[in-house]
């Protein structure tokens, strides 16, 4: 079984990526390239399953080395380390502020998606009802126009 030390590093590489991914999918979402999407959300998935794993096994590690679970046990954990314990107390300082920036990155990009969805239902509510008289059918064709109006192409 991994030490707290070498666990505490693997789950900083895990979140340093997973905050990579929140910043691409971000710049997908800005740059209308939303084939995209899917890719980047199977693997933020991924790697947040790997986060929750890695967190519970540090966990359990904090509870077997008899220190308490959550914030309060690595901390518990650091200060009982000797001056070595610096790279450490970086290191878990360093993965708290990566889980804020992941975490408002997260709720960032979900309002921009969220704004991208009224857009487009807003888009789609003018071309299906055009104001009052539909423009486009079921079927994605042009609606014949009542009678004494031209369409666009009509001479």
């Amino acid at each position: 079984m991994e030490s707290l030390s070498e666990l505490l590093v693997r789950e900083l590489a895990d979140l340093r990526r997973f905050c990579a991914l929140i910043e691409e999918e971000r710049k997908v979402l800005t740059g209308a390239q939303a084939d995209r999407l899917p890719d980047i959300a199977n693997a933020k998935a991924s790697l947040a399953a790997q986060l929750s794993r890695l967190e519970a096994q540090r966990e359990a590690l904090l509870v077997k080395s008899g220190h308490g679970k959550g914030r309060a046990g690595v901390e518990a954990w650091l200060d009982s380390m000797p001056k070595s314990g610096t790279e450490q107390r970086h290191h878990w300082n360093e993965l708290l502020e990566l889980a804020n920036h992941a975490r408002a990155g997260n709720e960032t990009n979900g309002r921009l998606i969220n704004l991208l969805l009224k857009q487009n239902q807003e888009a789609l509510s003018v071309l299906v009802s055009g104001g009052g008289e539909s423009i486009y059918g079921a079927d994605g064709q042009p609606r014949t126009l009542a009678s004494g109006k031209r369409s666009f192409g009509a001479v």
